[in-house]
């Protein structure tokens, strides 16, 4: 049995990809998607891999490229499959300059609001009461029952031993940041940041006054990075911070 070809008239693939027959005819009149054939009748005939062309070209439309930019890309050639690889790798990168551009106008329309800017002081226990009530909160409705029951056995350590944010375990933090941004700005990673870990989840677990087990640590990293306080102060700290901290506390608590 003969295998049937798949075959789509300029309308048809337009229709396919969203976009008009009039930017199909312009693409073919500048050579950047010739059709697979043009039949008797002027038809012009699109195939698979014009299909898979078209796709990438308007991947790269997307992305803000100018058609002469696609077109050289394209006649590069190599493997679609290592030059798509790339594209999100660049859009990956684009998309976390993109967050973190936002994080700063966060900040900076706070700050022309007369929004108070969250102060290291206020990062730990003990909490102002409303800030305290707010990550609680986010906690129990991202985790659930479980860490309900964790807050509370925090919060009832806190009241047998309260602890004192005094300003040596200000200075102490801050101390344990530099060193922390340090180490992302020289690209230390794996093994090598366990000893600073270590001291920053043991510091956690003297402002609890309870021990900071793998998975709260890995919990905390989850709020430093999905609630706005935390990511304008951790970007303040240092440009992609607010996203490489908890990375790099997520990977530690997975192997401790």
């Amino acid at each position: 049995m003969t295998e049937r070809i798949e075959e789509y008239t300029v309308g048809e693939l337009a229709r396919l990809a969203g976009v008009s027959i009039r930017t199909l005819h312009h693409y073919h009149a500048i050579g950047l998607l010739p059709p697979a054939a043009v039949a008797a009748n002027g038809y012009r005939l699109y195939r698979r891999p014009q299909a898979e062309r078209l796709q990438d070209i308007l991947f790269y439309r997307e992305a803000g490229m100018d058609l002469a930019e696609i077109a050289a890309l394209l006649a590069e050639g190599g493997l679609r499959l290592d030059r798509l690889t790339r594209h999100r790798a660049r859009l990956a990168a684009s998309r976390a300059a993109l967050d973190r551009t936002i994080v700063t106008l966060d900040r900076t329309i706070a700050a022309l609001k007369g929004d108070q800017i969250m102060a290291t002081e206020d990062l730990y226990a003990p909490f102002p009461p409303e800030k305290q009530a707010e990550y609680e909160a986010w906690l129990i409705e991202r985790y659930g029952p479980g860490m309900a029951e964790a807050v509370a056995r925090a919060k009832a350590a806190q009241a047998v031993d309260p602890v004192e944010f005094s300003g040596e375990a200000v200075a102490e933090l801050r101390e344990i940041e530099a060193a922390l941004v340090a180490a992302m700005e020289e690209g230390i990673e794996g093994a090598a940041l366990a000893p600073l870990l270590d001291r920053h989840r043991a510091w956690v677990a003297g402002m609890w006054g309870a021990e900071c087990a793998p998975d709260a640590y890995a919990g905390l990293a989850d709020l430093y990075l999905g609630h706005p306080d935390f990511l304008a102060r951790y970007e303040a700290l240092g440009e992609g911070f607010s996203a490489w901290l908890p990375a790099a506390m997520k990977g530690y608590a997975a192997g401790s």
